[in-house]
């Protein structure tokens, strides 16, 4: 089976504290939706909802610990 480029270069595991830097940077800028749009801006090797993910689970500010 065939992979598409697009699919190739989506980057699985843990995430690096830069990666974390750019998606609050986007959310602060775009606010937390369109999650997509992160790849698609070439912003994160990552799905949306990865970006989703890590957002609502790790890094929004009212997070509850």
């Amino acid at each position: 089976m065939e992979r598409h480029k697009s699919e190739e270069m989506i980057k699985k595991g843990p995430w690096t504290a830069e990666e974390d830097e750019v998606l609050v940077k986007f959310v602060n800028k775009y606010g937390p939706r369109d999650w997509s749009s992160i790849r698609s801006m070439g912003l994160l090797p990552r799905t949306g909802k990865s970006c989703r993910l890590r957002w609502v689970n790790k890094l929004r500010p009212n997070l509850k610990m």
